[in-house]
């Protein structure tokens, strides 16, 4: 039996009571938020708001693992009394941020940009997502709604390749940007400010079962039209039905699928809070 008392790695920088947050290996298997955690506070920066830094799956996170009972982003809320470590996790780490705006780093198989995260009706989580150095923001609820990014004011980043050095230093971008907008670091990181689109996700691109000879042609964010090969293999090609938006396509990224189909939202802020915000902008 695993240690029941599994919990959170949680330390507070910073005066006053903390209402910003930055989670990392929240799979286990993604060190690159920690590495730029720590590239962050190795700096020494004088801090002028209080923020967490959370280590969301220690045990997982030993193990160099994605998880080790389940995913813990596709268990929120979670439950303090389950038997699987990340679903105790997750309603620790859902009781640790309710009260803070909170960013949560990733990294992915698909893509070297940096994408944004958000959960549809989340209004908070559209505006931290708009002060990032980050191109597409992504409503997943449709697909994934039992993600970190469901419990509110959560905006999870992907913030490069898995285990690519670049993927760090974007990382700690996103974060000493995500502090200073919210007035907890004095100082801007120099950047590069991508154009803002927003998309939704609404279904999953399934890998053919027993065929892994397939080779992906289509790029993220960029549209698939009908009839259009998006991936191919020994067996032939795979062609869209209808049109789609390919979102974090990848050929290891998952087991079971190549990634997701998107479709576009516009490329404002008031274009996403009216299709995704009650009352809009």
């Amino acid at each position: 039996m695993f240690d029941k008392d599994v919990s959170p790695d949680v330390t507070v920088y910073g005066p006053g009571d903390p209402e910003l947050a930055v989670v990392c290996n929240v799979h286990g298997d993604e060190p690159t938020g920690a590495r730029a955690v720590h590239r962050v506070l190795a700096s020494g920066p004088e801090f002028e708001r209080a923020v967490k830094f959370v280590v969301a799956n220690p045990p997982a996170s030993a193990a160099h693992r994605r998880g080790l009972d389940a995913d813990l982003n596709r268990v929120f809320p979670g439950d303090p009394e389950a038997d699987e470590r990340e679903r105790r996790l997750a309603a620790q780490l859902t009781e640790e941020t309710a009260d803070c705006d909170t960013v949560a780093i990733h990294t992915t198989h698909a893509t070297p940009e940096p994408v944004a995260f958000v959960a549809e009706g989340d209004r908070r989580a559209v505006e931290i997502a708009a002060e990032l150095p980050v191109g597409p923001v992504v409503n997943e609820t449709p697909v994934t709604d039992s993600a970190f990014a469901s419990t509110g004011g959560v905006v999870s980043v992907e913030a490069g390749r898995v285990e690519q050095p670049n993927a760090v230093a974007k990382a700690e971008m996103l974060i000493r940007t995500f502090l200073h907008a919210e007035g907890a670091l004095p100082a801007a990181p120099p950047m590069h400010e991508p154009d803002a689109e927003y998309f939704e996700i609404y279904d999953r691109v399934e890998k053919p079962p027993g065929d892994e000879s397939y080779e992906l042609l289509a790029r993220n964010f960029e549209p698939v039209a009908p009839g259009e090969a998006y991936a191919k293999s020994a067996e032939g090609l795979l062609t869209a039905e209808e049109s789609f938006v390919p979102v974090l396509l990848s050929q290891s990224g998952y087991d079971d699928i190549f990634g997701y189909r998107g479709r576009a939202v516009g490329g404002t802020v008031d274009d996403a809070l009216d299709a995704w915000v009650e009352g809009g902008a």
